[in-house]
């Protein structure tokens, strides 16, 4: 082997072999905790504080706030994306009820969520982009880094046309997202998201939730399909499950 294709293979090693700290968070991650769990107090999140909002958002809110709860009284997912067949968006894909599978490569992570069959793509080694150089989409652009063990992701060019959270905190165009996920355990991740966001409130807050592996021997998400064309609409329904407004269920 020549110096040149010695230096290549080596490169290319180091390349697909994680730095010492860094884990693999490859695999299936749920919310923490899942129905039936007992929790570790130690793991259980806080609640989502009520954020600090400027005044004018305020109103928008606190109508967020009844509709979630109206919502829920009736049985009804508590997203309003989900209501007119639209994705999370950032943050709320990783908060969701939903299962999502983890796909990591030294360069570049992959986040698929099951509501939606979702796709996030995150950018290792990589700067923020000038926002003029993007469009803005409900997933924005993300670049992330290892500070140790931490994955420290940044979000900006998100087009703030979805719920913040299914808390129905807002958002806008100009919210920039620090994420920063920890391993506690074997099978346990913190995640924190940092939410700066000049235009809707009055300075930057944080909210805290934990993810847990999927430990169900062959699991795999499954495709979801918005309402079009969605086949499981009428099983739904005979459940006792209540068509959203505005969408006439199939006949």
């Amino acid at each position: 082997m020549t110096a040149k294709a010695l230096l290549a293979a080596l490169t290319a090693a180091a390349l697909a072999t994680p730095a010492v700290g860094e884990p693999d968070l490859t695999g299936t991650w749920e919310r923490y905790p899942q129905p039936g769990d007992t929790p570790d107090p130690a793991l259980v999140s806080p609640p989502i504080p009520d954020p600090p909002l400027k005044p004018e958002y305020k109103a928008p809110w606190e109508a967020n706030q009844a509709k979630l709860a109206a919502r829920i009284a009736e049985g009804q997912p508590a997203g309003d994306n989900y209501v007119h067949c639209l994705p999370d968006g950032m943050p709320a894909m990783m908060q969701g009820m939903f299962p999502m599978e983890i796909f990591q490569r030294p360069e570049q992570i992959n986040v698929t969520q099951e509501a939606f069959n979702q796709t996030r793509r995150i950018y290792l080694g990589e700067t923020l982009p000038d926002a003029s150089e993007l469009d803005p989409t409900f997933y924005g652009h993300s670049v992330a880094r290892w500070d140790g063990d931490t994955l420290v992701i940044e979000t900006t060019n998100l087009n703030g046309e979805a719920w913040l959270n299914l808390g129905g905190d807002v958002m806008s165009d100009a919210m920039h997202i620090t994420e920063r996920y920890k391993m506690l355990n074997a099978t346990t991740m913190s995640f924190e998201a940092m939410i700066d966001d000049p235009k809707v409130y009055t300075r930057p807050w944080t909210m805290v939730s934990a993810l847990t592996r999927n430990k169900e021997q062959g699991f795999e998400i499954w495709e979801q399909a918005c309402h079009e064309g969605n086949r499981s609409v009428q099983g739904q329904l005979e459940l006792g499950m209540k068509p959203f407004s505005g969408v006439t269920p199939p006949r």
